[in-house]
């Protein structure tokens, strides 16, 4: 007789990462994957059949991995997630912290840290890897990892510059001087601790 299939949905809008999850996964014995590139394809997944394990990107095009863990929770409480992403600043820790997960690797470990998650979630357990590892206590100290609170001007200049806009477009459309607008991405370069505006932009998708 033969095994129940072990059903694994990866979620990441980057056609080559995804198929090399589900290469990297598909090697292991049992297993069948599926991929989607949304929140809402995520959602149509799981309207046509139930998953073991579902591996997320926390960056997705018009949402983030959040709500879709949020999503599976309500949808499907017996998947389990593992979350799959480069951000790895101390604010997506604190986030982290506070969602209902059973593992999370970084994009900057070895393939090999993938397999190992997979098969050791597969297994029960959970599984996180250096840059997520204080994740592993029952009781993470949230106060260490602060989440960058940022005014309403400052999330609209983060917005446009995310966008590709100068500064002095950003100044234009916002009817404020250049150097105020340069004032506020100096000051979002801080708090984000970015070193420059592309780095920034890329912090600054997993807070809103």
């Amino acid at each position: 007789m033969n095994k129940k299939k072990y059903k694994l949905l990866v979620v990441d809008d980057h056609p080559i990462v995804a198929e090399g999850i589900v290469a990297l996964a598909s090697r292991q014995e049992n297993v069948v994957c599926k991929s989607a590139d949304c929140l809402e394809e995520l959602k149509q997944a799981a309207s046509n059949e139930r998953f073991d394990l579902c591996i997320i990107d926390l960056e997705l095009p018009g949402s983030n991995g959040f709500k879709a863990v949020e999503y599976l929770h309500s949808q499907m409480p017996e998947c389990r997630i593992l979350i799959y992403t480069m951000h790895e600043e101390p604010w997506t820790v604190a986030q982290l912290s506070d969602v209902d997960i059973d593992g999370a690797v970084s994009k900057n470990d070895s393939i090999g840290e993938l397999d190992t998650a997979i098969r050791q979630i597969r297994e029960g357990e959970r599984y996180f890897s250096h840059a997520f590892a204080e994740l592993k206590q029952d009781d993470p100290k949230h106060d260490i990892h602060k989440v960058p609170v940022l005014s309403k001007r400052e999330k609209e200049v983060l917005t446009y510059l995310s966008q590709g806009l100068s500064t002095a477009q950003i100044a234009q459309m916002l009817f404020l001087s250049v150097n105020t607008v340069q004032t506020y991405r100096k000051r979002l370069l801080e708090k984000l601790e970015a070193k420059n505006v592309a780095e920034l932009v890329c912090k600054g998708k997993t807070l809103f």
